[in-house]
């Protein structure tokens, strides 16, 4: 018997999974009164159409990543003190916003730092990675992770008002708490007495000769995994605050878990801004060259759930400390995972009801609507609205119509959509499985990176779904090429003029010259989008009037290329990391003070001419360059009213 093209079985799960967020989601989202979304006292939160208990949520679940253990977290000094790494002072040091103890943070952990307990059977699966860790204390107690809201939660400061925004980028440096992590972790290791402090901490009465030796040989393991990580994704570009190479780190962490001695092509060296994510259930097409589609829903009784969405989430997750079992299964049986699918369903449907931020007007100067008006009409004059459709802030119905832009037309720096197109690694366990688990062409022995995620994300879910997703999983992620998107020009072609780095000009080359799908950038509505500095999607361009303005650096030069830029042009030197925010040019105050804890962002060698490939601030023009300074002015007072 069959519903709907669905056997009995696989359409009663399915039912049962629909109808998750009125029975076993209710658990894991239910909070306290009393724990409803508090805030640190100078914080404000706008109104973006969550609760307070929903907000409490957003901080808090786990979406099945793991880091380290809770016990050692909580212990863990920084490597050059003995105060806490999870310190107050230490996480703002590293641009993550701390959060108040609660009923729901009883630990007073960090926003998206979320604590992650594992009773099922998945819980002994990294046992071939950590087996004095799985043999001594195994992966059944707490660990910690981070989930969505790390890097999607952020706050502005304007005139002693901190302004909370949910769903924007962080402003976090990832890379350096990467790097601070393992530092910690060895300095633990080096130093006795740190040692000493951590193990009375960590095994308080169950400390003996032979567990004290246990937790040595943990922390080695943990060491020597965080090692090859860190190596796996060592790059000459820094990311700094407010970026990461989130797909660069995805694709390096997949090739890890085929654990497979890899071709070394491509680095992780194209750093981007955190993409702000209200309205991402509208998009058919998301993260920013659209790598992975949004178009598969399924509704029953009224409750919906975005398979696209899931399978991004369930990528994002591996990219950060989910742990999964690639090489003992196949991915239409299922691959073992910490991955809460549960969890990140409930979290998608919250997600969709996420308002976007309007301009507060009552805690930032208040809007010139004259101005705006004015403003309004050059948005029309350019044209921007062929590109970015209107969605009202407070629309979470319709479809956003976002458009996927060519690299070679867009002109921005290609390196975030050419690295995940050139990346390839080693299959291993997925050779010769089809990339979809139950369909699409069959995995070689050297494949592109892009096609084992699919795998691993398509089978972690599975192994989560059972049956449920022979039916639904084709197509996640695009894999056929769109025509017509490749770079032409007449006369002598130079690829990234300046740089001396011929591998670099080389990709570039094979990614300007392609026409595949995935070399593109999106561009969606703009609703929200005075809340989201730094701008472009790598965070090259500090304010929206900075945006308005011309670049000097190029993708491409040739023997016809027009004479050389005069005039104000993007800035190439900028801080970030402050929180000051500027309500005249929005985006945060960035001038670079000598002395000052904040990431310097550079579009070329310092003390150099030389142009950076991955931090180009170029693109997104489209003839802007011709208004007045006063023009200018007023197209930004119109982009502060969407």
């Amino acid at each position: 018997m069959s519903i709907w093209g669905l056997s009995l079985p696989r359409f009663v799960l399915l039912l049962i999974i629909m109808l998750w967020p009125s029975t076993g989601l209710k658990h894991a989202f239910a909070q306290d009164a009393d724990a409803a979304g508090r805030l640190p006292d100078n914080v404000v939160a706008l109104d973006q159409g969550w609760s307070g208990e929903q907000r409490s949520c957003w901080y808090t679940v786990s979406q099945g990543s793991r880091l380290l253990p809770l016990d050692w977290m909580r212990a863990l000094e920084t490597a050059g003190s003995t105060d806490a790494f999870l310190s107050d002072a230490n996480i703002s040091r590293l641009g993550y916003l701390p959060n108040p103890k609660s009923r729901d943070n009883a630990y007073g952990l960090p926003v998206g730092f979320a604590v992650d307990q594992d009773n099922s059977r998945s819980a002994d699966l990294m046992c071939d990675v950590f087996p004095a860790t799985c043999d001594a204390m195994t992966m059944r107690k707490p660990w910690i992770g981070l989930n969505c809201s790390a890097c999607h939660t952020n706050e502005i400061v304007y005139q002693n008002k901190r302004i909370r925004i949910d769903g924007a980028a962080t402003l976090a440096d990832f890379q350096g708490l990467e790097e601070d992590l393992l530092a910690a972790l060895k300095k633990t290791v080096e130093d006795r007495e740190k040692f000493d402090r951590f193990a009375r901490k960590v095994l308080a009465n169950d400390m003996t000769v032979e567990s004290r030796a246990e937790l040595d040989a943990q922390l080695l393991e943990q060491i020597a995994w965080q090692q090859a990580l860190a190596d796996k994704n060592a790059a000459a570009v820094r990311y700094g605050r407010g970026r990461l190479d989130a797909q660069g780190h995805i694709l390096n962490k997949v090739a890890l878990l085929t654990k497979q001695v890899h071709p070394d092509t491509v680095h992780a060296d194209a750093p981007a801004s955190y993409p702000f994510i209200w309205n991402t259930s509208q998009q058919g097409k998301i993260q920013w060259n659209g790598i992975a589609n949004n178009i598969l829903k399924i509704n029953i009784l009224g409750n919906e759930t975005d398979i696209g969405a899931l399978v991004r989430n369930t990528s994002e997750v591996i990219g950060v400390f989910a742990h999964v079992e690639t090489d003992r299964s196949k991915a239409w049986r299922g691959y073992d995972s910490s991955v809460r699918v549960k969890a990140m369903i409930g979290l998608e449907r919250q997600l969709a009801k996420l308002k976007s931020p309007r301009w507060p007007e009552n805690m930032l100067p208040a809007i010139d609507w004259e101005q705006a008006a004015r403003g309004r009409e050059h948005f029309e004059r350019f044209k921007c609205e062929s590109c970015h459709k209107p969605l009202a802030w407070d629309d979470l119905q319709s479809p956003a119509q976002e458009t996927m832009d060519p690299i070679a037309r867009q002109q921005t720096d290609i390196f975030l959509a050419c690295n995940t197109f050139l990346h390839k690694s080693k299959s291993g366990n997925q050779k010769g499985q089809k990339i979809f688990a139950f369909t699409g062409d069959k995995i070689r022995d050297i494949e592109f990176t892009r096609n084992l995620l699919v795998n691993t994300t398509v089978g972690t879910v599975v192994g989560n779904f059972d049956e449920l997703a022979s039916g639904i999983f084709e197509d996640v992620s695009p894999t056929e090429a769109a025509r017509g998107n490749s770079f032409e020009a007449s006369g002598q072609v130079e690829y990234l003029p300046g740089v001396t780095d011929s591998f670099k000009k080389d990709q570039a080359r094979q990614c300007l010259t392609n026409d595949h799908d995935i070399l593109a950038y999106k561009a969606r509505p703009l609703n929200g989008i005075w809340a989201t500095a730094p701008y472009l999607h790598n965070g090259s361009v500090p304010t929206l009037y900075d945006l308005l303005l011309p670049a000097k650096v190029r993708n491409v030069s040739t023997s016809d290329t027009t004479a050389e830029v005069t005039g104000p042009t993007r800035p190439e030197v900028f801080s970030v990391g402050s929180r000051t925010f500027d309500p005249v040019h929005v985006g945060f105050i960035s001038t670079v003070v000598e002395g000052e804890d904040n990431f310097v962002f550079r579009v070329r060698k310092e003390g150099s001419q030389e142009p950076i490939p991955g931090n180009y601030n170029s693109g997104h023009e489209y003839g802007t360059g011709q208004l007045s300074d006063e023009q200018r002015m007023e197209l930004v007072e119109y982009l502060k009213t969407l």
